[in-house]
């Protein structure tokens, strides 16, 4: 059975050290919200981490096209 690790996962050490403990997968969902392009970016070796400080201000905006708050003008 395939295993996920998931939960404020932006670091790509994190992804590495998952990956080598056995992780078949990492789940990334707030840290896409905020940058849709970082798995290229990682991949890429352009970044290291991610720009989600997993502040959780998008959870509110599920019901209404969910995203980053931090991205919208204040």
């Amino acid at each position: 059975m395939p295993l996920m690790l998931l939960g404020g996962i932006n670091q790509l050490a994190t992804m590495e050290r998952a990956m080598a403990s056995g992780f078949d997968f990492v789940a990334m969902g707030r840290a896409l919200l905020r940058e849709p392009d970082l798995v290229n970016q990682l991949q890429n070796g352009r970044q290291k981490a991610g720009k989600c400080i997993h502040c959780n201000q998008c959870m509110p905006t599920i019901y209404s096209g969910t995203r980053c708050t931090e991205l919208e003008p204040s």
